[in-house]
Parts: structure tokens; sequence; C-alpha cells
């Protein structure tokens, strides 16, 4: 799917004209990465708001990319945005987890883009969570209570246990039983990649413990 119809000729003056306060260049390139605005949303863990106030919030992600955005700079106005959008997320979420509602203006939004580090942030963000999609349904939602991968803050084994009719020791064993999954190469390589911990010695590393619970 294309996103970025502007990132051709006359996408520079398009740009600088919305950043000089043009309402129609800017209505102009929001209608146009409109599309991504929802790719991204989709992608992201959206924890106790609706798809609608999430891509809200993603929408304003897009306005600031837009206000912010260097044509000149050589990176792609997808690749910026994508960054934006997906961090105007990640801080409503956030916000939304603590005070029980969604936030107007999360901090996170107001932190200038760099986006050579923001861009390896959600690039590990979106693999963690191809990662943990990819297990049995309970794992998957021990994993994201446990870590608060849903926005809502973490949980302990015990709280765990209760919400699943279960003891401490089961919720932790389920949890034990995810992370090995989740460790295995053929599962975690571009992860580990990403983060530069793909090494045979960082894989046995991470191994060598459970096999001596078994």
């Amino acid at each position: 799917m294309r996103y970025c119809t502007t990132d051709s000729l006359g996408a520079t003056n398009l740009f600088h004209q919305a950043q000089a306060g043009d309402s129609v260049s800017v209505a102009r390139l929001m209608r146009e990465h409109d599309g991504l605005a929802h790719h991204i949303v989709r992608q992201q863990w959206r924890g106790s708001l609706t798809y609608a106030e999430a891509l809200q919030e993603g929408r304003i992600g897009l306005w600031r990319a837009i206000l912010g955005f260097d044509p000149e700079r050589g990176i792609a106005f997808s690749t910026y945005a994508s960054v934006a959008i997906a961090r105007q997320v990640w801080g409503a979420v956030a916000q939304a987890g603590k005070e029980g509602r969604s936030p107007a203006s999360p901090p996170l939004a107001d932190r200038v883009l760099d986006p050579l580090v923001d861009l390896l942030e959600w690039e590990v963000r979106a693999t963690l969570r191809a990662l943990v999609e990819r297990l049995p349904a309970r794992q998957r939602w021990i994993v994201c209570a446990y870590y608060g991968l849903d926005g809502e803050g973490g949980h302990t084994l015990a709280q765990l246990g209760r919400q699943l009719g279960c003891t401490r020791q089961a919720a932790h064993y389920h949890l034990r039983r995810a992370l090995l999954h989740m460790r295995h190469p053929a599962f975690s390589a571009i992860l580990r990649a990403l983060l530069g911990c793909n090494r045979r010695e960082d894989y046995l590393r991470a191994l060598r413990p459970e096999r001596r619970r078994r």
C-alpha cells in the first residue's frame, strides 16, 4: 500500500507552506496521509483506548509530523510520520492507563523527534508486538498483563493467578513457558538483531536458566 503521494516534485513547497500556517496545505497533507495513520494505529496496543480514540491520537501525531518534517534532510515522510504517530499513541495509552481516561496531550508528544533513534524504538516495539501476538492466547494475555504491554500497568503473579482462577505458581509457570517460547531463535531472531543480542552466546544464555528448572 502506498501512503506518501507527496514524496515527489512539489512536496517540499507543500510542507513549507503547511509549516508557514497555510491551512489548505495542512489539510491536503492530512488527507493524503490519513491511511498511514490508520495503518500505524492498527499495529499498536491500544490498552483501554477505543480504535476511534487511538486514531484521533494518531492523527495528532500525523499533524505534529507535518509541522516538524524537514523535507530536505533525506528521510522519507512516511518513515518520519510513522514514528510520530506510533509515539503519540503509545503516550496516550500510557497516560490513559495511569489516569483511567484518554489524555488530551501526553507528555511524550512534546519530545523533539530524532528519526533514526525513534525509528529503531518503533521497530523494536512493532517487532515485540508481533512476537507476542504469535503466543497462545493464555500466554499472550499473561505476558501483556505482567509487563503492562496493554497500557494498564504491570500486574503481579498473585493478581494474575486470581484472575485466572489458579495459584501464583501456576501463573508463573504459564509466564515462564511464554518467555521460553519467545526466546527461541526461530521466534526472537529479528528482535534480537535489532537489539544487537543475536550471537550464539546470547541465545544460550537466555535458554540455559530454563533448562536448569526442568
